[in-house]
């Protein structure tokens, strides 16, 4: 027999529960059996009724509990995965592509939303997780004229001339109709399939009008509708390349400013060896200074370097930085940092480079050929 005693933290709960405060009425406790579905009463025992059933309330209240905060790693275990990027990975939710109806992490697919575009109010589908709000100055700017500001900040302007990549989204994605309507829809995070969208006869062709497939026949209208960008497939790349330019050069300047280690200098392959574990950056190729040093071997798509230990191997990912990010926005990185300037080889340590090898690892997905 199980007591079932009432609070009033319940009460407060769920507003349609029989359970009366004992601040407020003396009354007996119940007695349930819930394996039985009784409760005793003075009468004897009768039927329980759904909506006394402990059972039931749980079921009701269990998602109305705040989520518990994440705290300190109390473990070497948990230290590990917090800092492990290929764990972080498989870690994310589950999602279906709904051009190829594979089901993965959602970290190895890029996620699309319906954007209003400021004019015209025509859906545009966009890239949501890669696309960014302008600041507040340029939208009110925006909404003291007609014509779209497109300011370019010094250090904008400094990157471009260095050739690091700045992409052009939409403009749907740079005003203040920044918030998406309707559910995000999934596709694999590769190249070749997102190009595919736009080419006929490819078995992916136009692909976009189905991208909410049967999730949300609310929705479904509108993604028929949108509007798809004809080079989507690089606007992708060149976000996905921003995003990594910006990461090395701020941990570059955490580490020439505040004496940092988050990016090491590896003066061979055998001193990675004597590094902290992380992912290797190699930009072998990108400067004239590296001509005499480096051999002309390069790293290929998701190349690692073995480590052999007493009782198991580590592999590392290393990443052909000017494969990934082209030549003359890997040379304009190591321009503008004082860490990357000097050297071919480098390697980054710390738990706080961990977004940054999972956003090289999911451009190295991205970019790979699968043939």
């Amino acid at each position: 027999m199980l007591t079932k005693r009432c609070s009033s933290t319940e009460r407060r709960r769920n507003n349609a529960s029989p359970i009366i405060s004992e601040t407020t009425v003396s009354s007996p406790e119940f007695e349930i059996d819930q394996d039985n579905k009784t409760v005793a009463t003075a009468v004897g025992h009768l039927p329980l009724s759904p909506i006394m059933d402990p059972s039931y309330w749980d079921a009701v209240t269990r998602h109305q509990a705040p989520k518990a905060k994440v705290g300190k790693a109390t473990n070497s275990v948990e230290r590990q995965f917090r800092k492990n990027p290929f764990a972080a990975a498989l870690a994310t939710p589950l999602r279906q592509c709904t051009a190829s109806r594979t089901r993965l992490p959602s970290f190895f697919l890029q996620d699309f939303n319906l954007i209003a575009h400021p004019k015209t109010s025509q859906p545009w589908w966009v890239p949501r997780s890669l696309a960014w709000d302008r600041p507040v100055e340029t939208q009110q700017a925006d909404a003291a004229s007609d014509e779209p500001v497109n300011a370019v900040s010094e250090q904008e302007q400094s990157a471009i001339s260095k050739g690091i990549p700045q992409p052009k989204l939409p403009e749907s994605t740079q005003t203040t109709s920044v918030k998406p309507y309707g559910p995000s829809a999934y596709a694999l995070a590769r190249r070749d399939l997102i190009s595919s969208f736009t080419v006929k006869k490819s078995g992916f062709d136009k692909q976009y009008k189905r991208l909410f497939g049967g999730s949300s026949s609310r929705y479904t209208r509108f993604g028929y509708q949108a509007v798809w960008r004809q080079d989507m497939d690089s606007v992708i790349l060149e976000r996905m390349r921003q995003g990594i330019v910006e990461d090395l050069l701020y941990l570059s300047r955490l580490c020439s400013e505040d004496s940092r280690h988050y990016i090491v200098k590896c003066y061979s392959w055998d001193d990675i060896k004597n590094k902290h574990q992380g992912a290797v950056l190699w930009f072998g190729g990108s400067s004239k200074d590296d001509e005499s040093t480096v051999s002309k071997v390069q790293p290929g798509p998701f190349a690692t370097y073995d480590i052999a230990g007493e009782n198991s191997t580590t592999s590392m990912a290393v990443h052909n930085m000017p494969m990934l990010l082209g030549n003359a926005a890997a040379a304009g990185v190591r321009d503008e940092s004082a860490i990357l300037r000097d050297g071919f080889l480098f390697m980054l340590a710390g738990r706080r480079t961990k977004d940054l090898q999972l956003k090289l690892w999911k451009l190295q997905g991205y970019l790979a050929s699968y043939t």
